[in-house]
């Protein structure tokens, strides 16, 4: 089992078992250092593959600690402050309830590159046993939410307004819901029938009409680990992540990536604020925002990164300076080029000739996905139905095998 684009992620118990969760607290003692600590999203299958993965810390003669249920960017802050080696979260994000995962993060609580996942990996196959460890449980809830408060604006600011807050039934509901209250707002917790299930930042229909029958002023979003953000404007109109950074742009430049809206491209152009675009992962966008000195820069999905802020993307944090800068969110003051988008299952990606979605005015984006076994297509244009059209075209091209769309059908 190796990394992919944000940590390892499967099945629980087939895929991600305890036997794994062990052998990536082991290595991460020998490879990043003894003082490890650990938490987990709201899974049923997070107590076993915690309680793994602190007793693989413990084996490799590290100290693990465990913080209990917490969103992972509130892990990456305790790691940070507290001045530990590494942290290692059990989530699998945005994945259905029947999957789990291991995130591993550095010193710092930020993301780890490839040199260092690779040694991780490698370190994982060579199990060691050594004296000394120790084990310890410590709540982490109140400290990140202390956290957050000192980080965004001071007081009351949210006084008066009506917050939904869909955590997607993961780790940040607790947090959540005393940081908006803390803030002045009236909050109401969206239940969930599982974590991700039809709800949070990655499934926001539900919580989008709830908004409107509710009458609240805007929405809050989150997905399993809380790493992920969209909001709700009053109206019922979801805000993504390319939403998210207009409403928190600053120049020079940002940093998105090559999935970022070109319409968000053209309106940042338009006030002289260029855009850096990497591959998809927030670890890459955060490299590209140290090489540059942005400001902020995410991700369409919603994670979001501020020079200034948390660690690693921390939707919590995102969603509420979004808010801040804009409290009715009604400023979005940029035109989306249409996306269509298919993902691909049981397929081989072959070599791709794109020219034609470039000489027909579009652009496109084909990807194996880093989290999930898809090849993920999009294409982006002006007109719908072009984009639909040099859509279908790619995935007859991959599902062929052809790989070049010359002698194929084209689009307009």
């Amino acid at each position: 089992m190796t990394f992919g684009t944000d940590g390892i992620r499967g099945r629980a118990r087939d895929v991600v078992t305890e036997a794994l969760a062990w052998s990536v607290g082991n290595a991460a003692v020998g490879v990043l250092g003894r003082d490890v600590w650990i938490a987990r999203d709201t899974r049923e299958s997070g107590p076993e593959l915690l309680a793994a993965v602190c007793a693989g810390v413990v084996a490799a003669g590290g100290r693990a600690t465990d913080l209990g249920v917490l969103p992972t960017p509130g892990l990456a802050i305790r790691v940070r402050d507290e001045g530990a080696d590494a942290g290692i979260m059990v989530t699998a994000s945005h994945n259905p309830p029947e999957d789990n995962g291991l995130k591993v993060l550095g010193r710092g609580g930020g993301k780890l590159d490839a040199a260092v996942l690779g040694a991780l990996t490698t370190a994982m196959l060579a199990p060691v046993r050594a004296e000394g460890g120790a084990g310890r449980a410590i709540p982490g809830v109140r400290r990140y939410v202390q956290a957050l408060l000192a980080a965004l604006p001071s007081g009351r600011w949210l006084e008066g307004k009506r917050i939904l807050l869909d955590a997607g039934g993961g780790a940040g509901t607790e947090a959540g819901y005393a940081v908006l209250e803390a803030l002045g707002a009236w909050v109401q917790v969206l239940t969930a029938q599982a974590i991700n299930v039809d709800c949070g930042a990655v499934h926001p229909r539900r919580a989008a009409a709830a908004v409107v029958g509710g009458g609240y002023d805007a929405g809050v979003l989150l997905d399993g680990d809380a790493d992920r953000i969209a909001l709700v404007d009053a109206g019922g109109r979801i805000l993504d992540g390319d939403a998210i950074l207009w409403l928190c742009r600053q120049g020079p430049t940002m940093v998105g990536t090559v999935m970022t809206n070109l319409g968000l491209e053209r309106a940042l152009a338009a006030e002289g604020i260029g855009l850096l675009r990497t591959p998809v992962g927030d670890a890459n966008v955060a490299a590209a925002m140290r090489d540059t000195g942005s400001a902020v820069g995410g991700e369409p999905s919603g994670h979001i990164l501020y020079s200034d802020g948390p660690p690693s993307a921390d939707a919590l944090y995102a969603g509420l300076r979004a808010l801040h800068a804009a409290p009715t969110l009604s400023t979005v003051g940029f035109r989306p080029a249409f996306q269509a988008s298919t993902n691909l299952r049981d397929v081989r990606l072959p070599p791709l000739d794109l020219a034609f979605v470039t000489e027909a005015g579009g652009r496109a984006v084909v990807r194996q996905s880093g989290t999930e076994a898809l090849v993920r297509v999009m294409v982006e244009h002006d007109d719908r139905a072009i984009a639909e059209r040099l859509a279908q075209t790619i995935v007859a091209l991959i599902q062929t095998g052809q790989g070049s769309a010359h002698g194929a059908p084209r689009a307009p």
